[in-house]
C-alpha cells in the first residue's frame, strides 16, 4: 500500500484540514481514524502524477468528522449559549444532584416564557440547524429568529448564568 505512506507525508497538511472544521483538541484522532479507514477500504489510489488526491481524502475527513459531531451531540448536555457547555461525563461529588437542580430551573424558566420563544429555542437547541435553516423550515423570518434566540439566551442567561458559574466553580451548595 504505497499510496497509504504517500497518504501519511502530509499528515501536517491533514491536521490543519481537521483543525479548519473546529476541532482542533481531537485533531490527531480524527486523522488517525482516517488513516484506518484507508487502510480497511483501501479504495485510494493515487492520481496519475503520483499525488495524494487532496479533495478525496478532503471528503474522507469531513465525513469522519460529521460522525464525530454526531456522536458528540448524542452526549446529555446544559446548554445556555456560546461558550456554557457542560459534559454529562464530569464526575465529581455533588455534581450530578446540583447538575439536575440546574436543569430543573433552566426548564422552569424556559417554561415561563410566552409559548412563541419556548417552541422556538427548544427547536434552535434541540436541532443542529442554523438560523438560515430554520427559518426555511419553520417559515419565519431569519431577524424574527435571530432576535428571539438572541433574547432567550439573554434571559436565561440572567436567570441561571450565577447558577451556572456556582457549577463550574464546584460551588454545588450554592446552586
Amino acid at each position: 500500500m504505497e499510496w497509504l505512506k504517500k497518504v501519511a507525508e502530509h499528515h501536517d497538511y491533514w491536521l490543519k484540514v481537521v483543525n479548519s472544521f473546529g476541532y482542533t483538541s481531537c485533531a490527531e484522532d480524527l486523522v488517525q481514524e482516517m488513516y484506518l479507514r484507508l487502510y480497511k477500504y483501501g479504495t485510494m489510489e493515487l492520481k496519475e502524477n503520483g499525488e495524494v488526491d487532496k479533495t478525496y481524502i478532503w471528503v474522507v475527513l469531513k465525513n469522519i468528522h460529521t460522525d464525530y459531531h454526531k456522536q458528540r451531540k448524542k452526549i446529555e448536555k446544559i446548554s445556555i449559549g456560546d461558550g456554557f457547555e457542560i459534559e454529562d461525563d464530569i464526575i465529581e461529588f455533588g455534581f450530578e444532584e446540583a447538575n439536575e437542580e440546574l436543569t430543573y430551573k433552566m426548564n422552569s424558566e424556559i417554561k415561563s416564557w410566552h409559548h412563541y420563544d419556548q417552541m422556538l429555542f427548544r427547536i434552535y437547541i434541540g436541532n443542529d440547524w442554523s438560523m438560515q435553516e430554520l427559518a426555511e423550515k419553520t417559515k419565519i423570518s431569519k431577524s424574527s429568529i435571530f432576535n428571539t434566540i438572541k433574547n432567550c439566551k439573554k434571559r436565561l442567561f440572567d436567570a441561571i448564568g450565577e447558577d451556572y458559574q456556582d457549577l463550574m466553580n464546584g460551588d454545588y451548595d450554592k446552586i
